[in-house]
């Protein structure tokens, strides 16, 4: 009965983690169309955007879920060397393979849109999600799973919903297409789950999620012809030569193809190795 009990709070945490997620995305949805100047219009939703999410999310977490700031992952600790060269490397060999191990030739498709493209993929794209999914998945829901269900689910299981949550991007999929959004998903979600879990901060994985987002999906660099589950609109596109699915990632994108899929398991790897000197998280209060 208890466990029932405990279920059924995990749920209801779930959909109030999600509704903190899209207050936040809402937001800045409807701010950017009202700002004229094309940069504000970026800077500013997204400024927005991350403040209601954090506001919302230390509210919720504070006065009903009985998390404070600290357990919940806010607290910014000793940043280590490492989590930046992983949050760097992870997309830079991702972009590496597909630009000089494939035989796809990059292109500038977008003349003269550079400065654009860098804002749009960092303030849009990379830094609001990065930030945001980060706060309520390896935030919120893993926090409190953790301290209810026991830390292997709260690693397994807000993984999978991170990687479903995901499917509503793509515009079309077969079996082949969810297999591997579900396998990527699941697999960077536990990457990211275990640099917060590690760190005792949201924060690692933060960076990382968004300099993934940015550099991958956020318009500067798109690799294939389907970029998170849209058309290609990138300002360098580098083409992928093939129909395997397992190399272009089908109707989502290189993003759960497997050279991602590689590179999120090897990052995962370098995470659970241990580090000298890093820092013990602190325990979760009790429930």
């Amino acid at each position: 009965m208890d466990l029932v009990k405990d279920i059924l709070r995990n749920m209801a945490v779930i959909a109030l983690s999600v509704a903190v997620f899209l207050a936040g995305s809402f937001s800045q949805y409807i701010l950017s169309p009202l700002i004229a100047d094309k940069t504000l219009g970026l800077v500013v939703p997204c400024a927005i955007r991350i403040l209601v999410t954090l506001l919302l999310a230390w509210a919720v977490s504070e006065k009903i879920l009985k998390i404070d700031a600290e357990s919940l992952g806010l607290k910014l600790r000793k940043f280590e060397f490492s989590w930046i060269a992983v949050s760097l490397l992870l997309p830079l060999l991702v972009l590496a393979f597909y630009t000089f191990v494939l035989p796809g030739k990059a292109f500038v498709a977008k003349e003269g849109g550079l400065s654009g493209s860098l804002l749009y993929g960092f303030f849009c794209v990379g830094l609001p999600a990065g930030v945001t999914e980060e706060l309520v998945f390896r935030g919120m829901i893993f926090r409190y799973m953790k301290k209810s269900l026991g830390e292997k689910t709260a690693v397994i299981v807000p993984a999978i919903l991170f990687a479903c949550v995901h499917i509503m991007n793509m515009q079309a999929f077969d079996l082949t297409d969810l297999t591997l959004l579900v396998l990527a998903g699941s697999s960077v979600a536990v990457l990211f789950t275990l640099m917060a879990l590690k760190s005792g901060s949201i924060w690692p994985g933060a960076l990382a999620h968004t300099l993934w987002n940015f550099l991958i999906i956020g318009k500067v660099f798109g690799i294939g012809d389907v970029v998170n589950g849209s058309a290609n609109d990138s300002y360098i596109i580098i083409p992928v030569e093939s129909a395997s699915k397992l190399l272009t990632g089908g109707n989502f994108g290189v993003e759960v193809a497997l050279p991602s899929v590689a590179g999120y398991i090897l990052a995962t790897v370098f995470v659970c190795l241990p580090h000298k000197g890093r820092d013990q998280p602190p325990d979760f209060p009790p429930p």
